[in-house]
C-alpha cells in the first residue's frame, strides 16, 4: 500500500512539473524581460566597443502573463543613458493592450589606457609603458583616453604611477624643435617650394606657431612646425 501511494505521489509531482514547465515555455518570464531589456539597450549603444551588461534590474507587474508570440512595442521613457534607463514594453492582442515597465541600471565596460609602470615628467610613452583594460565607462573621467595612438609618442605634463587611467590632460604633443636650432625654413606656392635655413627663435611642438629668422635676410617671420628640422611660413 505504501509503495502505491509513493507511486501515486511520484507521478502526480511529474506531471505537475511538465505543466509548470510547459506553462513557463510559453509565456515571458522575468529572464525574457531582462534579454529584451539588454537586446534594445545594445541596439541604442551600438557605438561601444566594450561590454554592456545590466547591473540590476526591476520588472513591473511582477504577476504578469503574457504569451511569448504576442507582439510588442518599446518604448525608452528618456533618451538611454549609462545608469538608470526606464523601458516600457507594450503588449497587444486583440483590442488589449498591457503594459510591462522595466527598470534597469546599464553598465558599460571600455577599453582604455593605462601605465604598466611608472613615467616621469616630461618622459614620451611607448608600447613598454602602456596597455588596455576594460573599465566601467560611467566611472572614467571626460577626457579619458581609448585610443592607444593618440596616447603614443606623446609627452607626460607629469610623473605619474602605475596602474594610472591616461586622460588628454596627462599628455602633449613633446617639443621637437628647440630655441636656436638651425631650421629649414619652407614656403609652398602654386607650382614650387622654396627652402632657406633658418633659426628658431622659439622651442615648439608640432603643429604649434613659432618666431624664425632667415639666416641670410634677417627677416623675422611666424611659422608652422611641420617635422623636427622644418617650419612652414605663408607666403
Amino acid at each position: 500500500m505504501r509503495k502505491i501511494i509513493l507511486i501515486t505521489f511520484f507521478a502526480s509531482l511529474i506531471f505537475f512539473l511538465k505543466i509548470n514547465l510547459t506553462f513557463s515555455n510559453e509565456i515571458y518570464t522575468p529572464e525574457d524581460f531582462k534579454e529584451i531589456f539588454l537586446k534594445e539597450i545594445k541596439n541604442k549603444f551600438s557605438w561601444v566597443k566594450g561590454e554592456i551588461y545590466v547591473e540590476s534590474i526591476r520588472i513591473e507587474p511582477k504577476s504578469a502573463i503574457i504569451p511569448k508570440n504576442t507582439p510588442y512595442k518599446a518604448i525608452f521613457m528618456a533618451k538611454p543613458k549609462i545608469g538608470s534607463n526606464l523601458l516600457v514594453l507594450e503588449f497587444k492582442k486583440d483590442d488589449t493592450l498591457e503594459k510591462i515597465k522595466i527598470l534597469g541600471y546599464v553598465e558599460a565596460k571600455v577599453p582604455v589606457i593605462v601605465l604598466k609602470r611608472p613615467v616621469l615628467n616630461k618622459s614620451i610613452l611607448s608600447e613598454e609603458d602602456i596597455e588596455i583594460e576594460l573599465k566601467p565607462l560611467s566611472r572614467l573621467p571626460q577626457d579619458v583616453i581609448l585610443d592607444k595612438d593618440a596616447a603614443l609618442g606623446k609627452q607626460v605634463r607629469m610623473s605619474l604611477n602605475a596602474g594610472t587611467i591616461l586622460r588628454y590632460s596627462h599628455i602633449e604633443r613633446p617639443i621637437i624643435i628647440k630655441r636656436n636650432q638651425v631650421v629649414y625654413i619652407i614656403a609652398r606656392g602654386k607650382n614650387f617650394v622654396v627652402k632657406a635655413k633658418g633659426l628658431a627663435l622659439q622651442e615648439g611642438r608640432e603643429g604649434a606657431s613659432i618666431k624664425v629668422k632667415n639666416i641670410s635676410s634677417k627677416k623675422i617671420l611666424w611659422g608652422k612646425v611641420i617635422s623636427p628640422e622644418e617650419v612652414e611660413v605663408s607666403l
